[in-house]
């Protein structure tokens, strides 16, 4: 009979009285003792990832998350309606990520930065460094020894596929999950070992920020049963307060994300998961660049994941040569592993429009963890001893070489023109990059780049979201008017509620010889977007310059009611 004092120092080993590794930490009481650790990460991450604090926007998600809301994510009343809202800040009925710790977190750098970028980028490298030192902590109270936990904290620091939730502001998404995930765990790991209930207290804690921060981390209470039942029993009582915990807690979120998003998105559960089981040949990919990160994209998709897919065969086939020389066999180990990259990973697949999935490198933050756990019992790592020198310059020259590749790939991210070049010599077969490059260029007032990227945005694609009515733009501002008609209604045939193309085309209308249709098309806008404040400005101007005193009246009285102050 295993007495409960060695079944519980056992960590991830499936025999309670086999350690995990083997632990040389004592070697090195100065390097590795106490926070440490943290140091060295930190020292590391800004030797990296310092150039981002320099970045500009990208022009993905981070001017619609901050740029575009600066004036209220410095307000702290954000501290509370960040729980009644979306994180675009979408109306009711049209979000789909519910993600209030996001948000807060955009507040926080708003305010201790007053607006500035810079702010947002040293808290995504902070971020990073505290998810990277718990991971460190896990693994050392999952029994691995302090010199193999901080191996692998390191391998994680440096890894590539990192740098997008590092480099990319709202990739910080993936870092904070991470950070309340890891903490949950550990405190679970901590709760099983003392028994104390703050640690029990804790570890729900930080699941409910978890979930507030990002849905994946619904699956965690599935982890920790399997994790308990399959390698650490522990008396049903330990379950019992916990899993109360986990209804409560999981309802409740479910039932704030339900009100804040005012429903269920439109999107059936059934149309989610079968856009998952549609993506999942995404998993080779990922898996490929989690052991082999050398096909790195800002934003990729599956067709241009050639290189990784085979680099995903060929990872496959080194895990089980992996585990085909490691005695024992670690199958529970083995399945942990798997199912928490997993876990991590899929739920990140689903589709909710009908544009080409991206499955951008920051959404496998977390799940590298699961990879992770299977090295970590395979005997060439389990066994290495790594107080000798073959093993520290193996590790050192993967981390070297890891480094090197994730300081050029966050160059990828340091402005609008650099993330989507990258984007479109990454994945050329995507017109949506093409023509966000292309947006990038007309707004840098470089009409000559730009209208190139929008034909070559139609020529792959000639549905294209926008690309029509980008086109169209460039065509009046060259004036080329009915040339600037055709994109833009063709924008409205194939994309009848963008409302940017009805503002546009009656931009176009009004000044050239045609006011009603250009005053009917900017009264259309309103129709679909009743906040678009340049229709109500162009509406009070043509009004104000007809006279038409009750049509002035209805427009104004229609701004003030939503929010909005036209100067005319």
């Amino acid at each position: 009979m295993v007495n409960e004092k060695a079944r519980e120092g056992a960590g991830f080993a499936e025999k309670p009285s086999q350690p995990a590794s083997n632990d040389h930490s004592e070697r090195y009481p100065k390097l590795l003792g106490k926070g440490f650790p943290l140091l060295w990460f930190a020292i590391v991450a800004f030797i990296l990832f310092g150039q981002s604090v320099s970045f500009r926007y990208t022009y993905l998600d981070d001017q619609t998350l901050i740029l575009n809301n600066l004036d209220k994510l410095k307000s702290a009343s954000i501290l509370f309606t960040a729980f009644g809202e979306d994180a675009f800040h979408s109306p009711a009925g049209h979000g789909f990520y519910y993600r209030p710790i996001l948000t807060i977190s955009f507040m926080a750098d708003a305010i201790v930065g007053n607006g500035s970028f810079a702010m947002f980028h040293f808290s995504n490298i902070l971020y990073h460094i505290l998810a990277t030192f718990l991971l460190f902590l896990f693994f050392a109270e999952a029994g691995f020894g302090r010199i193999r936990s901080f191996v692998a904290g390191m391998l994680f620091l440096v890894h590539p596929m990192v740098t997008q939730a590092v480099a990319w502001v709202p990739g910080r998404n993936d870092s904070l999950l991470a950070i309340f995930i890891l903490g949950s765990f550990l405190f679970w790991l901590k709760y099983l070992k003392r028994g104390n209930n703050r640690y029990v207290m804790l570890h729900l804690l930080f699941y409910l920020l978890a979930l507030l921060t990002k849905e994946n981390a619904f699956v965690l209470p599935g982890l920790i049963v399997f994790y308990g039942f399959a390698m650490r029993p522990a008396p049903l009582k330990k379950y019992s307060i916990a899993g109360t915990g986990w209804v409560i807690i999981t309802v409740g979120w479910a039932v704030l994300r339900y009100l804040a998003l005012g429903g269920l998105n439109g999107v059936p559960v059934s149309i989610q998961l079968l856009s998952i089981a549609k993506n999942l040949p995404a998993v080779l990919p990922f898996l490929g660049k989690a052991l082999f990160p050398f096909d790195l994209s800002v934003f990729p998709v599956l067709t241009d994941m050639k290189v990784s897919v085979v680099l995903g065969v060929i990872a496959i086939a080194l895990l089980a040569g992996l585990v085909a020389v490691t005695k024992p066999k670690q199958w529970l180990i083995y399945s942990f592993g798997l199912l928490w990259f997993l876990a991590f990973l899929v739920p990140s697949f689903v589709s909710i429009n009908n544009q080409i999935p991206n499955f951008s490198e920051h959404r496998s933050y977390l799940s590298l963890v699961g990879i992770f756990i299977i090295f970590m019992v395979c005997t060439p790592v389990n066994k290495a001893d790594f107080t000798r020198m073959v093993p520290i310059a193996a590790v050192a020259g993967i981390c070297l070489l890891f480094g090197v590749l994730t300081y050029l790939h966050t160059r990828h991210f340091k402005d609008q023109f650099a993330f989507w070049q990258n984007a479109v010599d990454t994945s050329p077969s995507n017109a949506f990059n093409y023509n966000n490059l292309g947006a990038m260029y007309f707004l840098n007032e470089n009409l000559e780049k730009a209208e190139p990227l929008f034909r070559k945005a139609l020529q792959i694609n000639p549905y294209e979201p926008m690309a029509n009515s980008n086109t169209g733009l460039v065509c009046m501002r060259t004036e080329r008017v009915a040339e600037a008609e055709k994109y833009y209604l063709e924008e409205i045939r194939i994309n009848p509620t963008y409302e940017n193309a009805y503002y546009n085309l009656g931009l176009l209308y009004f000044n050239h010889s045609h006011p009603e249709e250009g005053i009917s098309l900017w009264e259309r806008t309103l129709v679909i977007n009743p906040a678009y404040p340049d229709a109500y400005q162009a509406l009070l101007f043509a009004y104000g310059k007809m006279g038409r005193k009750e049509d002035y009246e209805r427009i104004a009285s229609k701004a003030k009611e939503n929010g909005l102050k036209p100067t005319q």
